[in-house]
């Protein structure tokens, strides 16, 4: 791997931790995303997404637009006015919220 892919294997590592997170498998995620097996393969190899691209991936792992194109070095945490971010705290959250997001997961399995 060449220092170049060594830098921008964080994209697929964000990804991959995403899809482990969901419990989703490389074809749930080219279902989800109607993009092809050889994308993610160039991931793993260094490359990085587009902006489309990157949009694609926010929706289907659920998450901020914002989030996902500062993982993939579209932009920069302080261009998305991000100072960090993070997973709550579950024992933070109310019963009706753990309830609702479990409910949401419930869905996406069945």
């Amino acid at each position: 791997m060449t220092k170049a892919e060594s830098a921008d294997s964080s994209w697929s590592d964000f990804v991959q931790r995403h899809m482990d997170d969901r419990g989703m498998t490389t074809g749930d995620l080219t279902e989800k995303t109607g993009f092809d097996r050889s994308r993610l393969t160039a991931w793993r190899k260094g490359e990085r997404p587009n902006l489309d691209t990157a949009r694609v991936v926010a929706k289907a792992f659920g998450l901020s637009p914002l989030e996902v194109m500062v993982a993939a070095k579209l932009i920069t945490a302080e261009e998305a006015e991000l100072r960090g971010v993070s997973t709550p705290d579950p024992s933070a959250l109310t019963d009706q919220q753990l309830v609702a997001e479990l409910s949401r997961r419930l869905k996406r399995t069945t």
